[in-house]
């Protein structure tokens, strides 16, 4: 059912309407009344019609007050303005409001009925595009957190273990994969150089990009099976380091197909790339002096995501880290990389935090002889009642008896 709103200070006018409404369009309509404006607007934050007739002179409010005001709440509900007068002032304002229709009174049957039948198609239309968006958008979401599973797999090392199906949609006919490694990290500007690069490939190839992780980022690129990988590499390595300002080196790995092809592709790029000489830059895996065959290389990713984490939070545990910082800095949404941390580590991240927080604060305590509230803030606790009831709650001892306890026998 659709919702309908008749703003008129006559009562007459609205029963007649309403009547002729549900005659010509039965089972169609929820029809609402509105005796004067500041009524009208009240009705629309309550039910928020998809039609409304407003009748441009009310007590108080009047017609176009009252629509600048509803606009305010809605800016889709279809409004017909209704008047006796035909000033062609009230068209103009009305125009800026985003009004449907202009209907002078008395209105012929035939013309209302027209008029509610092409609102309807209208209304139909919008809703059919809203979905469609809104179905659009879910896919994007959806194939974004695949990307993104999928590259976090790619950065732990781990492509052997990931599921097929996560890179359902983003495998390549034919591709290859490339490693570019920067000479210089800065977190600063990793967004700009990710834009960079994704800009330079993707004006002459299909392409799918990792985010930067340790200076590092790859790039699948679809081709064809006699492409000149070199070439191409030869060529992005200058737009590279014209476009980032610094040098870089490119590994190159065979063309390869299908999901497991990008996998082994992967892995012979990022082979390749330890072997780049400062001279030529780019290296493929095939003038890569290997002495054991690649499909058996196990390649350990020093940058991995969860090492990061450990990494960071040994450095930086002493400070208000937050959940959301971290999950930041290693390129993941803070939902994901929230089921990523507890899955790897097997505790939360508030939980691991906690943990670290506490351990530095008994190494402290015993190890340098810190009082419990020096150690209470050299963790990152600001409130040393606070710290000593999670203390406890960690180690079923208060700081001050562990001080004296377990310290005092070391």
């Amino acid at each position: 059912m659709y919702k309908l709103l008749i703003a008129d200070d006559e009562p007459l006018e609205r029963e007649g309407l309403q009547l002729m409404i549900e005659r010509s369009f039965p089972h169609t309509f929820t029809i609402f009344h509105a005796e004067h404006g500041r009524r009208a607007i009240q009705q629309v934050e309550e039910h928020r019609p998809h039609i409304i007739f407003m009748d441009m002179k009310m007590p108080g409010i009047q017609g176009l007050e009252a629509i600048a005001e509803i606009r305010k709440m809605d800016a889709q509900t279809k409004i017909v303005i209704l008047t006796a007068y035909d000033y062609f002032t009230y068209a103009k304002e009305a125009i800026s409001f985003s009004v449907s229709e202009y209907v002078l009174k008395p209105a012929k049957k035939q013309q209302m009925i027209d008029l509610l039948q092409r609102l309807l198609h209208q209304i139909s239309e919008e809703q059919a595009m809203r979905e469609q968006q809104l179905t659009a958008r879910e896919k994007l979401v959806q194939l974004q957190t695949l990307g993104e599973i999928a590259w976090t797999w790619l950065l732990m090392g781990k492509m052997d273990e990931c599921p097929a199906h996560t890179f359902s949609g983003m495998e390549f006919e034919h591709g290859y994969a490339i490693v570019i490694e920067l000479e210089r990290s800065d977190a600063s500007n990793r967004e700009k150089w990710e834009e960079t690069v994704k800009q330079c490939i993707k004006q002459q190839r299909r392409c799918l990009c990792s985010p930067f992780s340790q200076r590092q980022m790859t790039v699948f690129i679809e081709a064809e099976q006699h492409e000149h990988a070199i070439s191409f590499a030869q060529s992005l390595l200058k737009q590279l380091e014209k476009g980032l300002q610094q040098r870089v080196k490119i590994g190159i790995g065979t063309i390869q197909s299908g999901i497991d092809g990008m996998k082994r592709s992967y892995k012979e790029a990022w082979t390749a790339a330890r072997y780049v000489s400062s001279f030529s830059r780019v290296m493929h895996i095939d003038d890569v002096p290997l002495t054991d065959d690649v499909e058996h290389i196990h390649i350990k990713t020093s940058g991995s995501v969860i090492e990061q984490v450990e990494m960071f939070l040994q450095e930086n545990y002493c400070y208000d880290v937050t959940l959301e910082e971290v999950a930041k800095y290693v390129h993941l949404t803070p939902y994901y990389f929230s089921k990523l941390f507890k899955k790897e580590i097997g505790q939360t991240f508030t939980d691991y935090l906690t943990h670290l927080r506490i351990e530095k604060a008994k190494q402290l305590m015993c190890d340098e002889g810190l009082t419990v509230k020096e150690a209470c803030y050299r963790v990152g606790y600001k409130d040393p009642n606070y710290f000593s009831r999670v203390f406890k709650k960690v180690t079923n001892m208060t700081p001050t008896q562990y001080r004296q306890d377990v310290c005092g026998r070391l």
